[in-house]
């Protein structure tokens, strides 16, 4: 359609009064300068500096339920402990810490859930937790994509070592199976002269991963792993109920491994080596191939019903951090009879890794001024690592002294030192551990923390020698004690 222009007798129209194009005018700057700050507003350009928070808010998602809940209340009690001291002397920021607790039910999925719940509802800047490497597996990446820092007291699975997968959120109190990997490596194949090997793992991230590293270590050393990758097999509970058939895959062949090194919990073990015992008549070869296990079957919980049962335990042996043998930080005893004041009873050993999990977050938000999950992470390892002032458990008023003075701080923890690497780990040494005469269980061989760092630096060389020294004579008895006697350990 085209436009009709006006006729030659029509009268020209009247222009438009100038009151009314000074209107239009001033709108069309209006709207010019409301479009500039609105692409303002959403480029950032003139949003306010954000709003340090003040008060630390603490999370915890652990096993009071399921397979791993003879730890998960002791755990708790551990991070009760730790908030309750700081609060007394002053809280964080002049705040009282506020600290909400969660049961996973030691189920992935529950543990990824009530993490929800403690972000969404509570607003945590930081979880401690999980108890097991399944359940930290699904804590982590929600409380990474909500800027939630998560320590963990016991989750060991080598998978959280790796930037990429945590983005940095993930940190632990506990070492890294990284770290026992190598050093059960190193021992089977120098202090035990084995150069062909087997290695089973339970399927989870634990039982998986550890089995990894044994065997890539293994083999770099020159040994052979003779069933190659490893086998995984199901836990009890989860499907398995007998583990003949994978004796009989692993051990009977034509060449038949000298050491079976096995990853898994105690009614896996107890399974396994009931099989092993009731096999023997029929395999008469597996009397002669070494059984080490994990640090998961350092418990009392696995060697008394194989005792029970009459299986003959005297041989067998394993590897496992040197605090859950019983060679805890010098803070330990201390820590530890205060624990069992405040709560009538004997603390398992991830306990003093949960208590120093929330200690690390108090004094990395002091020290920040910032009680927010991004600041609490950025500052973990300077509270970690020092340099600066000592600061020990229960030693919070010294931790506001030092910080209010403007000096670092460096703290020593319960369960040691906590001198966190790059992904978040600490170091640890670690024991050899066996069975004495009474089936009670003992530590053989130690390697000190010195040692284990040179052995996972320089895992690649098989010129190393390992060195093997004997149990120091200076160790509290309450150590001997509760190893021999008291052995209530599940490692995850």
């Amino acid at each position: 359609m085209e436009v009709q222009q006006p006729s030659s007798g029509s009268p020209p129209p009247a222009p438009a009064p100038k009151s009314r194009r000074g209107l239009w005018a001033v709108l069309a700057v209006i709207v010019i300068v409301v479009v500039v700050l609105v692409a303002a507003v959403l480029a950032g350009l003139f949003n306010p500096p954000p709003t340090k928070v003040t008060t630390l808010v603490i999370g915890t998602v652990l096993s009071k339920t399921g397979n791993l809940r003879a730890y998960g209340t002791d755990n708790e009690n551990g991070t009760q402990m730790a908030v309750d001291e700081i609060n007394a002397a002053g809280g964080v920021l002049g705040n009282p810490v506020q600290i909400y607790h969660q049961d996973d039910a030691t189920d992935p999925i529950t543990a990824r859930s009530v993490t929800g719940t403690l972000i969404a509802q509570n607003h945590v800047a930081a979880i401690v937790g999980a108890t097991g490497s399944g359940q930290c597996s699904t804590v982590e990446p929600v409380a990474a994509n909500n800027s939630v820092v998560e320590i963990s007291a016991s989750c060991t699975s080598p998978k959280f070592s790796n930037q990429s997968i945590t983005g940095g959120w993930f940190f632990r109190t506990a070492p890294s199976d990284a770290l026992q990997g190598v050093v059960a490596a190193y021992y089977a194949y120098h202090n035990l002269s084995v150069r062909r090997a087997a290695v089973i793992g339970i399927n989870n991230a634990y039982g998986t991963g550890l089995a990894g590293v044994f065997a890539s270590t293994f083999k770099s050393l020159g040994g052979v792993i003779t069933d190659d990758p490893p086998r995984i097999v199901n836990e009890i509970g989860s499907g398995a109920t007998d583990y003949t058939t994978d004796l009989q895959a692993v051990l009977n062949i034509a060449n038949p491994p000298q050491l079976l090194y096995f990853v898994a919990y105690p009614p896996d073990g107890v399974v396994l080596m009931t099989d092993w015992w009731q096999g023997l008549g029929a395999n008469p070869g597996w009397a002669n191939i070494n059984y080490t296990f994990s640090e998961g079957l350092y418990d009392s919980q696995f060697i008394n019903p194989l005792v029970t049962a009459g299986v003959n335990v005297s041989a067998f042996q394993g590897t496992a951090p040197s605090a859950y043998g019983g060679l805890y930080g010098p803070q330990y005893v201390a820590w530890q009879s205060n624990y069992s004041a405040k709560y009538h009873r004997t603390p398992t050993l991830f306990t003093s890794n949960a208590y120093d999990a929330v200690y690390l977050i108090a004094l990395a938000a002091e020290k920040a001024g910032d009680a927010s999950g991004p600041s609490i992470k950025a500052n973990l390892r300077t509270v970690a690592n020092g340099p600066g002032v000592a600061i020990y458990p229960g030693d919070w008023a010294a931790a506001l002294t030092a910080i209010g003075n403007g000096q670092g701080v460096n703290y020593e923890g319960a369960s040691g030192s906590l001198n966190l690497n790059a992904n978040g780990d600490p170091t640890s040494g670690y024991i050899v551990w066996g069975v004495n005469r009474t089936n009670a269980l003992t530590i053989n061989h130690i390697f000190p923390e010195s040692l284990v760092i040179s052995l996972v630096t320089q895992y690649g060389s098989a010129s190393l020698t390992v060195q093997s020294l004997p149990v120091p004579t200076t160790l509290p008895n309450f150590i001997h004690l509760q190893v021999a006697v008291d052995a209530r350990i599940w490692r995850n």
